[in-house]
C-alpha cells in the first residue's frame, strides 16, 4: 500500500456541482463538468509531468468507436482521444470546442458552426468541415449499425460544407437538444483518412484517431489500453485553464473485471484511479486514509429492465404490468446495490432535466394488485406447482444478462425470486459480451437489463423511438407512431418550460404502457489514489476526464 497519508475532507466544490445538478433538473439541459473528494488530493506542485496515470475498469466492450458503440467506458476512453465540437461548461451553458460559434435558427432544424482552422488529428490529416460530415454521415450510414450515436445525432437530415471551416447541420424535424448532444462522447469527429483507410472492421481494433490530448498507443482487448500525450496539442479545452498538451505521458486502462480484484488493484497501487468502485468496498475505502473517494448522483436512466413487446408474454400489457407492480425496488437496493441509490420513479434519473416526480407515485409495489392483473387476464396456477399458466403455456420470462459483468448475475437472482411471488417463472439466460448482444440485438429475449448515462431528456429516444427498435438501443422493439411523435415534438421544442411539459406527457406514456420497468437510480462512486489529483468530473460527473490531472511520484 503507499504511504502517503492525506487529510480527509469534502470538498466545496462537489457540494455546489450537486445542488446545481439537484436544481438542473427544474432549471436547464444537465451536463456539468463536477468535482468533489473525499479525502486530500497531491498538490500540483510536487506533480510528476512525465508519470503515468492507470485506470482501472470493468472489462467488456465491443470497439474504441464511440460513433458506434453503446458502451460508456468506450466514451470515457476516446474522449481523451478526441474533442467535441462544443463543451459544456455548466449545466445549458456551451463553449467553443472545434467549433469557435454557432448559430440556431427559430426552430432548431438548423445549426451553422464555425470551426477552428488550426487543429489536426493525430494522423496529420487536417481538421475541417470535411469531417465533421463524415462523421455524422458515417453515424446515420445503415452499414455502419452506429448504437446510441444514432439516438444522439436525433431527426439529422444533412451536412452542408459552407466552407472548408463553415458548416451548416440540418434536420428532418427540430432538435433542441443538439448542443447537449455535441458536447457528450458519441459525435466526437474522428478523422477520414485514417477511418477509411482502416475500413469498419478494424477501427476501433487496430487503429483510432482523433485530435484530443492523448494518442491511441496500443490495445490488448479487454486488457489494456495505451494512450500517449499529443505533444502537439495546444487547442483547449480552455473552460479548464490549460490548452497546451497533458500533464502526464501515458494514460493507461487495465480492464479488471472482477470488482474486489479492482478494489485490491487500487489499495496495493497496481492502479490510480478505480472506475465504478463497487458497493460493497466503499465504506472501506473511505476510511482509508491513501484513498479518496468520490460520490455523486448519477445522471441519465438508472437500472432498469427492457421488455420485449414483440415477444410472448411480455407482449402482453397485463404481464409487463404485474411485473412493474411486483417489483421489490428498495431490496433490489439493499440487496444488490448494498445500499446505494435510490428507488427510481420513470426513465430520467432525479438529477436530469425535466425529471418528472409525479411518477413516483404511479403503480408503487403491490403483490396482491400484481396478482390480480394476472388473474383477471386468465393467468392462473390451475396445477398448484407456482407457476401460473394461460391456454396451456406456462408464464415463463426469458431474461437475458451478462454472466460477465458487474451486478448483472446478482440482478437475475434477485428479479427470479422477486416474481416467483406472483407465479411467474424467471428463466435466466447468462450469457458472455458477444452471445448476449447477438440475442438481444436479435430479439430472443423477453427482457434485459438496461443503464444509461446522460445529460438530456432526450435520452428516451434511446429507448422508446421506432427508428431504434430491430436490433439498435430500443430493445424493447416497441413501436409506437404516438411515442415517435410525442418525442419529435419534445426535441423540437426550444423553450424549456415547455419542453418539460412534453416530456413528463412521454415519462407517464412510459409508465401507463409499462413499456420499461425502472429499478434504482444509481450513485457514481470513484476512488483513486490520494497522489492523484485535477480529474475533471465530466457530463455531471458520467465522464473521469484526466487531461489536467497531475500525480506524484
Amino acid at each position: 500500500m503507499r504511504n502517503t497519508k492525506v487529510r480527509r475532507l469534502t470538498t466545496l466544490l462537489v457540494l455546489l456541482i450537486v445542488f446545481g445538478l439537484s436544481l438542473s433538473a427544474c432549471a436547464a439541459p444537465v451536463a456539468a463538468p463536477s468535482t468533489g473528494e473525499t479525502g486530500a488530493a497531491a498538490t500540483s506542485a510536487d506533480a510528476a509531468m512525465g508519470a503515468e496515470i492507470v485506470v482501472g475498469v470493468p472489462a467488456g466492450f465491443d470497439r474504441l468507436d464511440p460513433n458506434v458503440t453503446t458502451f460508456s467506458r468506450v466514451g470515457n476512453i476516446t474522449m481523451h482521444m478526441t474533442d467535441p465540437l462544443v463543451w459544456q461548461q455548466e449545466p445549458g451553458v456551451y463553449v467553443p470546442g472545434l467549433a469557435t460559434e454557432w448559430e440556431v435558427n427559430a426552430d432548431a432544424t438548423e445549426y451553422r458552426f464555425k470551426l477552428r482552422d488550426d487543429v489536426t488529428f493525430h494522423d496529420g490529416t487536417p481538421f475541417n468541415a470535411e469531417a465533421v460530415k463524415f462523421t455524422f454521415d458515417r453515424i446515420v450510414d445503415p452499414e455502419t449499425q452506429a448504437q446510441s450515436a444514432f439516438s444522439a445525432i436525433g431527426p439529422y437530415k444533412e451536412t452542408e460544407i459552407v466552407n472548408d471551416y463553415e458548416i451548416i447541420v440540418r434536420f428532418n424535424t427540430g432538435y433542441a437538444p443538439f448542443l447537449d448532444s455535441l458536447s457528450g462522447t458519441n459525435l466526437v469527429p474522428v478523422s477520414p483518412t485514417a477511418q477509411q483507410r482502416v475500413g469498419n472492421e478494424d477501427w476501433g481494433i487496430t487503429e483510432f484517431v482523433g485530435t484530443g490530448p492523448f494518442m491511441f498507443d496500443s490495445m490488448i482487448l479487454n486488457q489494456e489500453i495505451v494512450l500517449v500525450r499529443n505533444p502537439d496539442y495546444n487547442w483547449g479545452p480552455e473552460w479548464l485553464g490549460q490548452t497546451g498538451p497533458a500533464n502526464v505521458e501515458k494514460l493507461i486502462y487495465k480492464f479488471i473485471e472482477e470488482p474486489a480484484t479492482r478494489t485490491a488493484a487500487l489499495e496495493t497501487g497496481e492502479i490510480d484511479f478505480m472506475d465504478q468502485t463497487p458497493e460493497i468496498d466503499f465504506p472501506n475505502l473511505e476510511a482509508n486514509p491513501d484513498i479518496v473517494t468520490v460520490q455523486m448522483p448519477q445522471p441519465g436512466s438508472g437500472w432498469a429492465l427492457m421488455f420485449n413487446h414483440q415477444k410472448f408474454p411480455t407482449s402482453e400489457l397485463e404481464v409487463r404490468r404485474a411485473m412493474q407492480l411486483a417489483m421489490d425496488r428498495q431490496g433490489m437496493i439493499d440487496t444488490v446495490y448494498n445500499g446505494f441509490g435510490t428507488p427510481a420513479c420513470g426513465p430520467l434519473t432525479s438529477v436530469v432535466f425535466c425529471y418528472d416526480a409525479s411518477l413516483c407515485s404511479m403503480y408503487p409495489t403491490n403483490l396482491d394488485e400484481a396478482n390480480k392483473v394476472l388473474e383477471d387476464a386468465g393467468w392462473v396456477d390451475s396445477n398448484g406447482d407456482g407457476i401460473r399458466e394461460k391456454d396451456g403455456q406456462p408464464l415463463v420470462i426469458g431474461h437475458y444478462y451478462r454472466a460477465d459483468a458487474g451486478n448483472s448475475n446478482a440482478e437475475a437472482a434477485f428479479l427470479k425470486d422477486n416474481m416467483a411471488k406472483i407465479g411467474m417463472d424467471v428463466e435466466l439466460n447468462g450469457l458472455s459480451r458477444s452471445g448476449y448482444f447477438d440475442a438481444v440485438r436479435s430479439g430472443q429475449h423477453n427482457t434485459q437489463g438496461w443503464w444509461e448515462t446522460g445529460t438530456d431528456p432526450d435520452m428516451v429516444r434511446t429507448f422508446f423511438h421506432s427508428s431504434n427498435a430491430g436490433g439498435g438501443t430500443n430493445r424493447n422493439n416497441y413501436i409506437n407512431a404516438d411515442m415517435d411523435r410525442m418525442i419529435d415534438e419534445a426535441a423540437a421544442q426550444p423553450d424549456p418550460a415547455a419542453r418539460c411539459e412534453l416530456y413528463s406527457e412521454i415519462q407517464k406514456k412510459v409508465k401507463d404502457e409499462a413499456i420499461m420497468e425502472f429499478w434504482a437510480d444509481p450513485v457514481i462512486l470513484y476512488a483513486h489514489s490520494g497522489k492523484l489529483s485535477d480529474v475533471v468530473y465530466y457530463l455531471g460527473g458520467n465522464t473521469p476526464y484526466f487531461y489536467t490531472a497531475k500525480i506524484t511520484e
